[in-house]
């Protein structure tokens, strides 16, 4: 039987081969094709559904907006959040914006008068330090210190600038410019960048402001800006006095300031609507404060005030504010309340305004020198007292 031969197999060409790797390509392009085409599509709607959620949600903010005024809310919010961080200290009410003038008070010829007719007196005042008994005139004429002998030598005699001061000379009006709040030396340097005269108000140390009474040592005059109870107790000071605190408190408190600002008569009210309108608390303050040798001046926080009455009661000058500058953060507000207390300085022959470290504030005064060519700009221990 005849055997069958093997037929080799053919070996597929080159051209074959070709022909078969461009198909497989060519699928796999297709099919990216289609997966990108698929992706697209579904992207797409998408993309439409948002479209379409976005405009059904603008339409809502329209409609919400047309019942709720958005507009006055966005205004007041963003009010709200400057308030926030410039204001943290301030207590804003509708009492800050009037001015006050005293019943009572009197041109500044009229008080330079009754001075000038009257009969110099001499009064003894013992100082507690050394128990000596030193001679003060009424009048403040300067009395020389006693000549110390020192290695044989004498020394020559001194000025008591601290028991003694000078004179009122001039006839002008006196304007003093309190700027409450300040606690940096940077806030210091732009205030004396102003060209004159003004009476910086510093806060009490805290953990937030600590160098303040350091800053106060280098300073020729300064008053303590002292926290007191305000409607509101957001951003409270540390330590801020409060109603119903017990005499011994207030009294502890002062005495702390004191031991802080050894040099330094006069304070001031930071806040306080609540405080100063408070008979009982402000009879503990006006006590302590007499003990401990202060000048409260009312920054009247609020008209019901009862620090007038409090002062004539523990037969205390009362003095007070007559205008804030910087209720409103605006050139022309403030321009026009420096010209109000300005005013009423020619009316009753002084006055004090009081403002806040803000630069408007800051570049408000120093622009506005000008304005003030026909005041004495002065620390308050130059005012003349009712």
């Amino acid at each position: 039987m005849a055997k069958r031969k093997t037929q080799k197999r053919k070996k597929p060409s080159k051209k074959t081969y070709k022909i078969s790797t461009i198909n497989k390509f060519l699928a796999l392009l297709l099919f990216s094709l289609l997966i990108t085409l698929a992706a697209y599509f579904i992207l797409l709607k998408n993309h439409n559904e948002k479209k379409e959620e976005l405009a059904k949600t603008q339409e809502q903010n329209i409609q919400f907006e047309k019942e709720n005024n958005l507009d006055k809310i966005l205004e007041e919010y963003e009010k709200n959040i400057k308030t926030t961080v410039v204001d943290k200290y301030e207590e804003y009410n509708k009492d800050l914006e009037k001015e006050y003038i005293h019943q009572d008070s009197k041109k500044l010829e009229d008080v330079l008068k009754e001075k000038k007719d009257t009969p110099q007196t001499v009064e003894k005042k013992v100082f507690p330090e050394n128990n000596e008994t030193f001679v003060e005139e009424k009048t403040r004429k300067q009395l020389p210190l006693p000549s110390l002998e020192n290695k044989g030598q004498i020394n020559e005699q001194k000025e008591d600038k601290i028991a003694v001061e000078t004179p009122i000379k001039s006839t002008k009006p006196k304007l003093a410019i309190v700027i409450d709040d300040v606690t940096l030396q940077s806030q210091i340097n732009h205030i004396n960048d102003i060209g004159y005269t003004v009476n910086i108000s510093l806060m009490p140390p805290t953990k937030g402001h600590k160098d303040s009474a350091k800053i106060a040592q280098k300073l020729p005059f300064v008053l303590v800006h002292f926290p007191l109870q305000a409607g509101i107790t957001r951003f409270e000071e540390d330590y801020t006095l409060k109603v119903g605190d017990s005499y011994e408190k207030i009294e502890k408190r002062v005495a702390q300031i004191r031991a802080w600002y050894p040099n330094v008569k006069y304070t001031n009210n930071h806040t306080g609507s609540i405080f100063t309108a408070d008979k009982t608390s402000m009879e503990y303050l006006i006590k302590a404060l007499k003990k401990y040798d202060f000048q409260f001046i009312d920054s009247r926080t609020t008209s019901h005030s009862v620090a007038k009455e409090v002062t004539k009661e523990f037969d205390m000058p009362y003095i007070a504010r007559n205008i804030f500058l910087d209720n409103k953060k605006d050139f022309n507000y403030i321009q026009n309340q420096l010209k109000k207390a300005i005013m009423i300085a020619k009316k009753t022959g002084s006055a004090i305004a009081i403002g806040h470290p803000y630069p408007i504030t800051l570049e408000v005064l120093k622009k506005s020198k000008y304005l003030l060519k026909d005041l004495d700009l002065v620390y308050v221990n130059k005012l003349p007292i009712n």
